[in-house]
């Protein structure tokens, strides 16, 4: 090969100035992508790295994670609007894992949204059934509007999703109604043993009980609509002491059994 023919490779090879393609260096100015990069390869003595494996979340995590993500979709969007697969998205989690911990979308329901208030008013009437020591007959109307209030006040759109779900599943209800039959049960027990510590009469413990736990539920979750219009702001405080006023008077002053209406 000549001088010329030489001196013509190393000025324009692939008819580019600048290159030196035996063993040189790539010019700076040259674009990279027209020639490959040589491949480092491992010493004889280094392993390769295998890349590291996500973290597995423990049972109980991934069935907190779940029921956190259910309350607040529920609550956002209410039972009909919210499927398995956005609560199991929201709690970054396979959907698969939310039917292996908590088996169907009503059971899930079931425990983010029903059972908190199905907590507090077991604790209630857990607290009360069979208490024997000195008390009013205030103290027991007193902390069940203030412990069934408080939680639902704290869960206002879980409480809303509650009241709507009845309407679209009927999964929802028949899951839900064992478990709140039976503490609606107990809070009655609670209402005969207090009528007749104090001699309350003209009670009907059934609807007494439930009427209860329906007018704190309403006030709790309709407390915006009801309050919270035309620049009327009352705090959470002062409904619950209406209701503890309304509940104590109704007990307590009511017809003798025979003149009162009986239904």
């Amino acid at each position: 090969m000549s001088p010329d023919s030489l001196a013509d490779i190393v000025m324009h090879p692939c008819g580019t100035a600048g290159h030196v393609p035996f063993g040189g260096h790539v010019a700076k100015d040259l674009p990279m992508g027209r020639y490959p990069r040589r491949m480092s390869t491992p010493s004889p003595g280094s392993k390769r790295q295998k890349p590291a494996r996500p973290r597995r979340r423990a049972p109980g995590q991934v069935r907190e994670l779940l029921l956190e993500a259910a309350e607040e979709a529920f609550a956002r969007h209410g039972y009909q609007y919210t499927s398995t697969k956005q609560i199991a998205d929201r709690a970054g989690v396979a959907e698969v894992l939310l039917f292996r911990h908590l088996g169907s979308k009503a059971e899930l329901f079931r425990e983010a949204i029903v059972e908190p208030m199905i907590v507090a008013l077991g604790q209630f009437a857990q607290q009360w059934f069979g208490y024997d020591r000195p008390h009013t007959p205030d103290q027991p109307v007193r902390e069940f509007v203030a412990v069934l209030f408080d939680t639902l006040s704290r869960r206002r759109g879980s409480a809303l999703a509650l009241t709507a779900a009845s309407h679209y599943s009927r999964d929802v209800v028949e899951d839900a109604a064992a478990p709140l039959a039976e503490v609606l049960q107990a809070v009655e027990q609670v209402v005969v043993q207090e009528a007749a510590r104090f001699g309350h009469q003209g009670l009907i413990p059934p609807i007494t009980a439930r009427v209860a736990v329906g007018s704190v539920l309403s006030a709790a979750v309709f407390h915006n609509w009801l309050l919270g219009r035309e620049g009327v702001e009352v705090p959470d405080g002062r409904v619950a002491g209406e209701l503890e006023t309304l509940m104590k008077h109704g007990v307590r002053h009511r017809p003798e059994p025979g003149s009162a209406a009986r239904y």
